[in-house]
């Protein structure tokens, strides 16, 4: 598929041009949540992805998931979501129907609020605004803002844990949603490079549909390279939907 091939060459070029010694950028990806985590002042973050999501009517393969994160300043970033293309498939017992396009793109920022220290979590406010940019099968047709709480808390030399407690402004036909996700996550001794994490996403009403909840429970492994870029798998599976997602991405400091 050409997405796939052009994704692997994006990869290969931001790796192999990447600087050495630099200030390490901290991921957001790949977990449902956001990390508390601010990019260093002056650093390009960027963060791509592949995923495939299936549920008993619906087959979804996205190619993108590329967020871009800038540091402002020490305590601040700005970002610019840009999100994926995606081509979804609704089977039916009478027809199959598929759509393609892109999906609507956010932009924001996130300030840390508590600087972590031994005592307490590292804590920062995130803001993003979706805007209707998406083609008409993936678009909310909405601006729709969005805020949130990150922390993050390390609890001895390999784990940690990560939640957050966020809320989307519902618009026109959208309805009010909490988010809020609790995640542990654990490095392995003798080999840092590799970490992992299992936790659980929760949404309290969605942006389409009355009333509805979701409960995600996710994994996923990262592995650091050399050259301080991160290469990510995850998975997740929603228990009211039976909705399962499997993806792989990276992401890198310029």
């Amino acid at each position: 598929m050409k997405y796939t091939h052009l994704f692997a060459a994006l990869l290969f070029l931001l790796i192999t041009n990447s600087a050495y010694g630099q200030e390490t950028f901290p991921p957001d990806r790949p977990g449902i949540g956001n990390g508390s985590a601010i990019t260093p002042n002056n650093m390009l973050g960027v963060e791509a992805g592949l995923q495939f999501t299936t549920s008993e009517f619906v087959d979804q393969f996205d190619v993108g998931q590329l967020l871009l994160r800038y540091g402002l300043a020490e305590k601040l970033e700005i970002r610019a979501l840009l999100n994926s293309y995606s081509s979804a498939t609704l089977n039916t017992p009478t027809e199959e129907l598929t759509n393609s396009g892109f999906n609507d793109v956010a932009l924001g920022a996130k300030y840390n609020i508590i600087p972590t220290n031994e005592n307490r979590p590292n804590v920062s406010a995130l803001l993003e605004v979706s805007l209707p940019f998406g083609s008409d099968a993936f678009t909310a047709d909405e601006v729709v803002p969005v805020v949130g709480i990150l922390a993050d808390q390390t609890l001895g030399d390999f784990w940690g844990i990560s939640s957050n407690f966020g809320y989307t402004f519902g618009a026109g036909d959208l309805e009010d949603s909490w988010l809020y996700t609790l995640t542990p996550g654990f490095t392995l001794p003798g080999n840092e490079n590799i970490a992992g994490y299992a936790g659980y996403a929760g949404y309290a009403g969605m942006y389409y549909g009355e009333g509805v909840n979701q409960h995600w429970l996710e994994g996923g492994m990262t592995y650091s390279l050399e050259n301080g870029s991160q290469l990510d798998v995850n998975l997740g599976y929603e228990t009211e939907g039976e909705i399962f997602f499997i993806g792989a991405g990276f992401a890198i400091g310029l």
